[in-house]
């Protein structure tokens, strides 16, 4: 088996190493390239070539857009699917104002001032900060300001993905963090009422980036679904 792992915004593919370490000797692991589009469609068909055959497909939060973007594309070679804190709505008006606000401060020289404030609002718990703000903030400046203003561009002309979750055929999960800031519970709950055969479990005292912050949690509900290990 084979799964491919596509991050979120201001993120690298160090962002999975927790999931990387516990399933390497199990699975193929594959990471995708770098998110630097600013089309979600541009972005999944840029990945398309490279991915195996048959695989199943973990998306977090834009990572998520994206897959959902290879499901219409290549549904007949995802064989599972793992959604965490992702949605599949057009951005909110609310969204689409703090996005916009993102680039204009990016654009004003900000960068180092916006991650901080996002990051911050992404970890829950508060003893985990120390640790894992760090990665974040390293992993946003290899990123940089330029491909993360593309990617708040492609996130601010996300494709309405509500009406393909109805044709989604293969097993699904969808992770969603009580306490998650960025991305509201009700955005996976809407997945799972139109996602026919698909699962959706809670995150308790846990923030955005629960890859990070639970990846034990994240590990173990992973291993149940994609190789059928008791939870």
């Amino acid at each position: 088996m084979d799964i491919v792992l596509i991050p979120g915004a201001l993120a690298t593919s160090t962002f999975w190493f927790h999931q990387e370490q516990h399933f390497q000797r199990k699975i193929g692991v594959h990471h995708v390239p770098d998110l630097s589009g600013a089309c979600i469609s541009r972005m999944a068909e840029q990945m398309i070539p490279s991915l195996p055959n048959k695989f199943s497909l973990v998306g977090f939060s834009l990572g998520g857009y994206i897959a959902l973007e290879l499901m219409r594309h290549i549904p007949h070679q995802i064989e599972k699917l793992i959604l965490i804190n992702s949605g599949a709505r057009p951005i909110s008006e609310k969204g689409i104002t703090e996005r916009e606000r993102s680039v204009e401060l990016i654009k004003k020289g900000q960068f180092d001032f916006l991650i901080r404030l996002i990051f911050k609002n992404s970890v829950h718990d508060k003893n985990k900060h120390a640790k894992i703000l760090p990665h974040l903030q390293d992993m946003a400046h290899v990123v940089g300001a330029e491909r993360y203003i593309n990617q708040l561009t492609a996130v601010l002309n996300k494709p309405d993905h509500s009406e393909l979750l109805k044709k989604i055929q293969c097993p699904t999960l969808l992770i969603a963090s009580r306490e998650d800031k960025i991305m509201p519970t009700e955005c996976s709950e809407h997945m799972a009422k139109h996602i026919k055969d698909s699962t959706l479990v809670y995150l308790e005292n846990c923030g955005h980036v629960a890859p990070l912050e639970q990846p034990d949690m994240i590990n173990r509900m992973m291993s149940s679904w994609l190789l059928d290990v008791p939870f």
